[in-house]
């Protein structure tokens, strides 16, 4: 040990090794171990400082408190390029409400060469919370990166720079549907019952949504995945279509009231696939033609989030 010691003491590449594999060694503890983000481990550097409780300290600390009194409302698609300057202490959080199926898109990039800290995360609240919970960190890449929405709730990016650190940075965000329409040319104005509307007397509801089109409209796979074919029933000619493990939370899509089918029980089909044909089979004889999709994962689940346009991120 004494001879290890005197080994770093005298030998600056040894001393810079060993740096370097503490710093992975604590970068691993936080990160993976603890779950911490890099924000809180720079608010944990601040304490063994002695800066935490400082007023510049506290100033930062507080500042995304602050910023989130009066958050950005990002909308469907925004784009902002915006800086912060080392004789400030501030935050920026934008802020959207995002719907279960839905998915949301983001760009972000530094435009500065500063080798400072721009802490930058994506959080979450559940509705009735108070409480953030961070999802995710941000690259500053350039790379548009995704993310399926399981969850309706708040969700928000929140960026803030180190201590005297002047930042300049480019962030687009975007969110819409997650799925692909599936009657061939058919829109959101086609849909005419929505998810949760009365049937039989209010007997029971409606789970899924109506999307009506011409008979012999093709319909398609909303997902890669396997086709189980049925006849009979309420939904008369019907498909389940089932994606892999990969698929968002292992959900089942349900076509009914089909004209005819394409494919057969048990083959794989390929996202965009004509599968089948609008019809009015099953209970359905009585209106014009039209698609009951739905969507099932541990029960139904409002189809009409996932098939809301996809999102497009905001030209420069």
């Amino acid at each position: 040990m004494v001879l290890l010691i005197a080994l770093l003491i005298t030998r600056d590449d040894l001393r810079q090794d060993a740096s370097e594999t503490f710093e992975d060694a604590f970068g691993y503890l936080a990160y993976d171990v603890l779950g911490w983000s890099p924000r809180e481990l720079f608010i944990l550097r601040l304490r063994f400082a002695g800066l935490l409780d400082s007023p510049l300290g506290k100033q930062w600390v507080g500042a995304v408190e602050e910023a989130s009194k009066n958050p950005v409302q990002t909308g469907s698609a925004y784009r902002t390029v915006n800086e912060f300057s080392r004789d400030e202490i501030s935050a920026d959080v934008y802020q959207l409400t995002l719907e279960q199926g839905q998915k949301l898109i983001w760009q972000f990039s530094r435009l500065d060469e500063a080798d400072n800290r721009l802490f930058a995360s994506l959080e979450r609240r559940e509705k009735g919370s108070q409480n953030w919970t961070t999802i995710t960190d941000l690259d500053t890449d350039k790379a548009i990166k995704s993310r399926f929405i399981s969850q309706s709730d708040d969700y928000r990016f929140v960026l803030q720079p180190e201590l005297f650190a002047s930042v300049e940075y480019s962030l687009a965000i975007a969110h819409g549907g997650s799925l692909p329409m599936p009657v061939e040319s058919a829109s959101r104005r086609d849909i005419g019952s929505v998810f949760g509307d009365p049937r039989d007397g209010g007997a029971r509801e409606h789970h899924g949504v109506d999307i009506f089109a011409d008979k012999r409209t093709p319909v398609t796979a909303v997902i890669d995945g396997q086709v189980r074919t049925g006849t009979g029933g309420i939904g008369g000619k019907h498909i389940w279509l089932t994606g892999g493990l990969l698929s968002p939370y292992g959900a089942r899509y349900y076509y009914a009231h089909l004209d005819g089918f394409v494919v057969s029980s048990g083959e794989d089909v390929q996202k965009g696939e004509i599968i089948g044909y609008v019809g009015n089979t099953g209970n359905a004889r009585t209106t014009p033609p039209h698609l009951h999709f739905g969507i099932y994962s541990g029960g139904p689940v409002d189809p009409e989030p996932f098939l809301t346009p996809e999102p497009v991120l905001p030209a420069r």
